[in-house]
């Protein structure tokens, strides 16, 4: 009986340490694709970071007041006039956008006929 018992710890806690080495194993693959999850994000951050200071440097209102001296005759640029500022309500409305005909799902062919009444 003494010998069956122990046979039976030992098998149980061969299947625990195998077991215990599973989920170290899976643990270390998440942390390994959390290291490289995290150096993208560091990679991102970085290019963002170039990326605002490359905006800034193309922003400055010198240059593109050069730019514009420059292009001047292209772009025809003028100075905005007082009255051509006005509230949302004066601007005027949009045009009105025609309903589609629907189609047929039977094959035929739709005209858009006016019908006379009834």
């Amino acid at each position: 009986m003494l010998k069956a018992l122990n046979t039976l710890l030992v098998l149980s806690m061969l299947g625990a340490a195998a077991y215990t080495y599973a989920i170290k194993h899976d643990a270390e693959l998440v942390e390994t694709e959390i290291a490289k999850v995290d150096r993208k994000i560091a990679l991102e951050k970085e290019t963002i970071s170039l990326l605002e200071a490359d905006w800034t440097l193309l922003d400055q209102p010198s240059r593109l007041q050069r730019l514009a001296d420059i292009y001047a005759d292209e772009l025809e640029l003028k100075p905005i006039r007082p009255d051509q500022i006005v509230a949302p309500d004066e601007l005027p409305a949009p045009k009105a956008v025609p309903t589609p005909v629907p189609v047929p799902q039977d094959g035929r062919i739709a005209y858009n006929v006016a019908r006379p009444a009834k």
